[in-house]
């Protein structure tokens, strides 16, 4: 179970040391547009509800959140109170505030009129979410598409219950629910004519990365070796996982920290292998140091060749590189001679980064991903609108719900204009 949050008392305190700067970088260094300045000085004046609104109005999942957002690294990042003696804990007050509403019932929004178009979302994570939310708020009429019998993508079926609770999440959606968004789960919808057939006049897709990226690891097919968001699933299932005395998790991702700590928590003991230093890693460093806290450990500057054993995996045979500048016509590292070794294990979890699982037969970027127009944030087809991982790569929650919000103005702007589908507004 996550660590109690604040106590009333710890949440005035925290919030009375807030410096109120006049040019606060909280204020514009989250990527969801909360005004951290704005929420902490109505704590301070003990008024919760108007703190409640405040986040709400700039971020609709402000549960989800503010409970696995690396504020030290966001909003926190140049926090002047860190020169008197450490930054404010955004991140924490943030969660009592949205723990308090939860606690004493949602403070439910103004129903917005309706008298926009017909907008259909595609995926339930956070940049639908943030989109569906903020067209709803603009007066159209919101449907989401979830092809999972259960809401809220990779923060419902991925993010281990200690980190995020379902019932935080449950929260945020049903917010959003009484804006008059209309949820349709188990709906698998992969072609986008199907929706203006349909009566929609625009389509936003944000279906993010749910599949895996396998790598060049030999034996990756071997009995014990498992790729990461099957484990993340499984575990928020409840499902039993067998990870024996000893799993290797080869990533640095969030993933692969979310997954080491799950194999950790079970009991086992657990080795991070990594290709490049710490410093370098993907994983924001608040998690990497949770990790370490937990007794995971890491293996630096190593790179996974093959798994050892035949029935049953045994070990990972790895070997050592070193980096270097780039330099024309040669590779940016290399192995170490005769630095190979082998790490013993009884499981491997692969967490070497994910990929779209469609992307709906649009022009994609050289990376894969949905290509969009930088301005509109419209694809290569009329009508239809992109967004968060399934465009911009993995990132925070926080960010995909910013980009959601800014695809809502693109999308807004495209229906007012009367572009497109102009006869059945």
């Amino acid at each position: 179970m996550p660590e109690e949050g604040m106590s009333i008392v710890q949440a005035m305190t925290e919030a009375r040391r807030c410096l109120m700067c006049a040019d606060a970088p909280c204020a514009c260094n989250c990527p969801a547009g909360v005004d951290a300045r704005l929420f902490i000085r109505k704590i301070r004046f003990e008024n919760m509800a108007g703190a409640v609104r405040s986040l709400r109005r700039a971020n609709v999942l402000a549960g989800s959140c503010a409970r696995i957002c690396p504020t030290g690294s966001l909003c926190g990042k140049g926090c002047l109170a860190a020169g008197l003696s450490r930054p404010i804990d955004i991140g924490g007050l943030q969660r009592f505030v949205m723990d308090w509403e939860r606690e004493r019932g949602m403070i439910e929004p103004a129903v917005p009129s309706v008298d926009g178009a017909r907008v259909a979302v595609v995926g339930s994570g956070p940049a639908g979410l943030g989109c569906a939310a903020e067209l709803a708020v603009r007066g159209h009429r919101v449907t989401v598409f979830e092809r999972d019998e259960t809401l809220g993508g990779m923060l419902r079926q991925c993010i281990p219950s200690w980190r995020l609770p379902t019932e935080v999440v449950d929260f945020d959606i049903e917010f959003i629910r009484k804006l008059g968004v209309e949820f349709l789960p188990g709906q698998t919808m992969d072609e986008n004519k199907k929706f203006f057939a349909g009566g929609f006049n625009a389509v936003f897709l944000a279906t993010g990365l749910t599949r895996t990226r396998g790598g060049d690891l030999i034996g990756a097919k071997t009995p014990g070796v498992m790729q990461a968001l099957e484990v993340l699933r499984a575990s928020k299932l409840g499902e039993p996982l067998d990870f024996g005395k000893r799993a290797i998790v080869i990533g640095g991702g969030d993933t692969a920290l979310d997954a080491a700590r799950t194999a950790r928590r079970s009991g086992a003991e657990c080795v991070i292998l990594y290709r490049r230093t710490q410093r370098e890693m993907p994983a924001y460093p608040n998690e990497v140091d949770e990790a370490w806290n937990e007794g995971v450990e890491f293996y630096f500057r190593v790179i996974p060749r093959a798994v050892v054993g035949e029935d049953r995996v045994k070990g990972v045979r790895c070997v050592r590189i070193r980096w270097h500048k780039p330099m024309p016509g040669m590779p940016p590292a290399y192995d170490v001679e005769g630095s190979e070794f082998v790490v013993s294990c009884d499981s491997v979890i692969v967490a070497t980064g994910q990929g779209p699982e469609s992307t709906f037969g649009l022009r994609t970027s050289d990376n894969g991903l949905v290509a969009v127009d930088k301005e509109s944030m419209m694809t290569s087809e009329p009508g239809v609108f992109a967004g968060g991982d399934l465009v911009f790569g993995g990132g925070t929650a926080a960010r995909a719900v910013g980009m959601g919000k800014l695809a809502a103005i693109r999308i807004d702007d495209y229906l007012r204009q009367g572009a497109g589908h102009k006869e059945k507004l």
